[in-house]
């Protein structure tokens, strides 16, 4: 059995009182995966829910042509996989781990069964899914309605937002994925990121050292992106 006290460092449970976190343990089971694995691949059966204790993963699907095609990065506390168990389908994309990665994982009936018992959890798994439906829809209308230097500018601010350090000097500190990495979440190829990653830094936009990025933080939300292309 898992040792509730685990449950209580993840967000999502910490409304669950201490009777439901220990009913949470006894079905839960605890994986880890390294760096470089496959968790989930798409159009599998989606049978299990997974929350991350620690590590980093990337969500993606395959396009038609063969590219990959990066939807976003889950970080410690976020979950994944809640898609295919309210619908019972398979699943809708595929998750490798970035770096090594301890998960918590809950098969279907025990994952239901929970969210039957306690709404603070399901209203936490629904506001999230409606925070990803809403980057979804700003990632969509990126694609179709700004040249590259728009998704990259909107890709950088994005990251800096969900996973910089607090700014310092008017900027977040960003450890940045790689460029083949970016360039599958926007929609270009390596070399084109590497280029306007390097005009940004001229243009002193960004700074950058090695897999480190600073972002600014004080153009205002709306024009960010534009304001980039406009300097």
């Amino acid at each position: 059995m898992i040792d509730a006290a685990v449950f209580r460092r993840v967000s999502l449970f910490s409304e669950l009182e201490a009777g439901e976190l220990e009913a949470l343990s006894r079905v839960a089971t605890v994986r880890q995966y390294p760096a470089g694995a496959t968790i989930l691949r798409e159009d599998e059966p989606g049978d299990q829910f997974f929350v991350l204790l620690r590590g980093e993963v990337k969500v993606f699907v395959d396009s038609p042509d063969g590219r990959e095609v990066v939807l976003t990065h889950l970080q410690t506390g976020e979950f994944f996989g809640e898609m295919a168990l309210f619908e019972g389908e398979t699943r809708s994309a595929s998750v490798s781990s970035l770096t090594d990665t301890e998960l918590v994982v809950l098969a279907r009936p025990d994952f239901l069964a929970v969210l039957s018992r306690d709404f603070s959890l399901t209203r936490k798994i629904l506001a999230t899914l409606s925070s990803r439906l809403r980057k979804a829809n700003e990632v969509i209308e990126s694609l179709a309605l700004q040249d590259v230097g728009g998704r990259l500018a909107r890709y950088l601010l994005r990251l800096a937002d969900e996973s910089g350090k607090a700014p310092v000097d008017g900027f977040f500190v960003v450890n940045r994925p790689t460029h083949q990495e970016i360039a599958n979440s926007i929609g270009a190829t390596r070399e084109t990121v590497t280029r306007m990653l390097k005009q940004f830094e001229d243009r002193k936009l960004i700074r950058v050292k090695g897999q480190t990025v600073w972002v600014p933080s004080e153009i205002p939300p709306g024009a960010r992106e534009n304001e980039w292309r406009r300097r």
